[in-house]
């Protein structure tokens, strides 16, 4: 008899997840569609308004249902996620962009234009709940939840505001036949993104991630004033996340490589990346009968006050460990 806890499923870590390009392939679709269709539908009441001739209140009818058939979109996210989520999530954009054809396309009868936009309602719906249930899925804590959906939320958002007025400049120039145009293309770049992405995404277990570099000693004072030479932080943190992975290794630690990229398309993932080194270090310690070296809070208000210094109490931690466990096993 199974017990609950081989039934289970494996749980990924926010670290994990981040480290691998399933998170990263699933958020450049959630961006590419999502926000680029909500940026969209500012300009769509207009082109409609253009291509149709409708009375407004026909106009806004139609919108209505696309806004109605979103909130219907939970049962094709149900079915995404109980099945296939990456073939679904691929039916939900081709979905979406035939939708967007029969919605906006200028020939489009009117009872065509009803059924886009209700094609599009359901897709973007879909998409919209699927994407952050498939990420929660995997998550281990708290933490992992903060951290995804942190990313998801900040770059969803971003891409609004940039697409939004890029969009606008787009019309201006060319005419409202771009809102169709830009809706394709980016909801075709997310699904090409979405392609190479593992079809268990975050259902099997975690893939090695990373790799562990040789420890260097370095004076801890030195490394806080090298934070003010350009780009040296980055240089740093990609070092520190290997070195520790060798004398403190731990799920919970990014791979020097996703501690990099993210971290510099991720502002706030520098002081999580940073908080998350001295836990590991903190871990190792205290399995070796010891005293934690500082609190992970602490660390992570350093970070956002103070760099330098947060870099410095790392480095003293790193030091300290070859120090005190020399024959500590390097990976």
């Amino acid at each position: 008899m199974l017990t609950e806890t081989n039934e289970r499923p494996p749980t990924w870590t926010w670290a994990d997840q981040i480290s691998s390009y399933r998170f990263w392939g699933m958020l450049i679709f959630y961006v590419l569609t999502i926000s680029v269709l909500f940026a969209t539908s500012s300009y769509i009441f207009q082109l409609l308004d253009r291509s149709l001739g409708a009375t407004r209140a026909t106009i806004g009818t139609l919108m209505s249902a696309r806004y109605i058939a979103s909130a219907f979109g939970f049962v094709l996210a149900w079915i995404a996620i109980k099945w296939r989520p990456v073939v679904v999530l691929v039916s939900l954009a081709l979905l979406c962009m035939l939708g967007q054809v029969f919605l906006l396309y200028g020939g489009s009868p009117l009872w065509l234009r009803f059924a886009g936009s209700i094609l599009v309602g359901l897709s973007q719906g879909a998409i919209l709940l699927c994407v952050p249930a498939i990420i929660a899925g995997g998550r281990n804590g708290a933490e992992a939840f903060l951290v995804s959906f942190g990313i998801l939320i900040s770059f969803g958002t971003l891409a609004h505001f940039i697409v939004e007025p890029l969009l606008g400049k787009c019309v201006a120039e060319w005419g409202y036949d771009w809102v169709l145009y830009v809706s394709l293309i980016s909801v075709a770049l997310g699904t090409l993104a979405l392609l190479p992405v593992k079809r268990e995404l975050f259902l099997g277990d975690p893939p090695a991630r990373g790799y562990a570099l040789s420890p260097t000693k370095r004076d801890p004072i030195s490394v806080a004033f090298l934070f003010f030479v350009p780009f040296y932080n980055w240089v740093w943190l990609y070092r520190a996340h290997g070195e520790v992975a060798a004398v403190a290794p731990s799920r919970s630690l990014l791979s020097p490589r996703a501690a990099l990229i993210g971290s510099i398309f991720v502002p706030f993932l520098f002081p999580v990346a940073m908080a998350s080194l001295i836990e590991a270090l903190n871990r190792q310690q205290i399995s070796h009968g010891q005293s934690r070296r500082h609190s992970p809070i602490a660390i992570f208000l350093w970070v956002v006050f103070l760099t330098p210094v947060a870099a410095a109490m790392i480095q003293s931690g790193i030091n300290g460990l070859m120090t005190e466990h020399p024959d500590q096993p390097t990976q």
